[in-house]
């Protein structure tokens, strides 16, 4: 069996394979390129240095692909190959032509563009500053507003809880008033669980708006938070601290709301 078939075929395979994958793959990477390339050649002037160093390759590859073909009957499939090669690249050279042109168009009107924004780039700066400062403090009012509502709008309920407090209080010492022949009045105990249930949903709501009520009993007088309403005879461990709560305060993360009416040992 002789090998000239086999070698006719894979010859024939590796033109058809060049022909119709190698050679499109090679103007499509060449065509992907030619923007990137275009732009730093005429960003560092070697356009001239790059066309002819272009050409020169493309000889030397002319040069070395005449030396190392061999005759066969498939030459004017191989003709026909570098005529469309040869045609590709002079398209690729006239394109390349008017994408420069373009491009010193295109440069020449950001030139023109840039010089008008340098003059007026001052005026825009200030004009930016301004609208940041204005926006600044309509953040701040609109902030000042929303607290102030907020306020208004959390006080109603305080006087609501010293109502539910006074209730308990007055429940609580109706239950330990009690004798043998006068027992607690009916239904205490759940008027007493009704109040603490009413107290500790109050509670949790003004938690959600971060408001909690300021710690005075037993605690050192801080003319901050607390309003000092008489003063009381205490022990001599007792003296400057609070003895009793008469009204009790409430703080907004660091805002106060109310001061505490407290009366302070002596």
């Amino acid at each position: 069996m002789t090998l000239k078939p086999i070698w006719q075929w894979c010859r024939k395979q590796w033109i058809r394979f060049d022909q119709q994958i190698w050679l499109p793959g090679l103007i499509r990477v060449v065509q992907c390129l030619k923007g990137p390339i275009d732009k730093r050649i005429h960003r560092y002037n070697l356009l001239h240095d790059w066309k002819q160093a272009a050409v020169d390759d493309f000889s030397e590859w002319l040069s070395n692909l005449e030396e190392n073909a061999e005759e066969t009957k498939s030459s004017e499939m191989d003709a026909c190959d570098l005529f469309r090669l040869m045609s590709e690249f002079t398209a690729l050279r006239q394109e390349i032509r008017i994408q420069n042109r373009e491009q010193s168009k295109t440069l020449s009107t950001l030139t023109g563009f840039l010089d008008a924004y340098q003059e007026t780039s001052d005026r825009f700066q200030k004009t930016s500053e301004m609208f940041k400062d204005r926006s600044r403090s309509l953040a701040g009012l609109e902030e000042n507003i929303r607290n102030a509502c907020e306020k208004r709008t959390i006080l109603p309920f305080l006087e609501v809880r010293d109502a539910l407090v006074r209730g308990y209080e007055a429940c609580v010492r109706v239950s330990r008033t009690k004798s043998l022949f006068r027992p607690p009045p009916k239904g205490i105990d759940g008027i007493l669980e009704g109040y603490e249930m009413a107290l500790r949903r109050i509670d949790r709501a003004l938690s959600l708006s971060h408001v909690k009520p300021v710690e005075a009993l037993g605690k050192v007088f801080d003319s901050k938070t607390m309003k000092a309403v008489d003063k009381r005879v205490a022990d001599e461990a007792e003296k400057g601290l609070v003895v009793e709560e008469i009204l009790t305060g409430f703080m907004r993360d660091t805002e106060v709301l109310r001061t505490a009416e407290v009366i302070v040992g002596e």
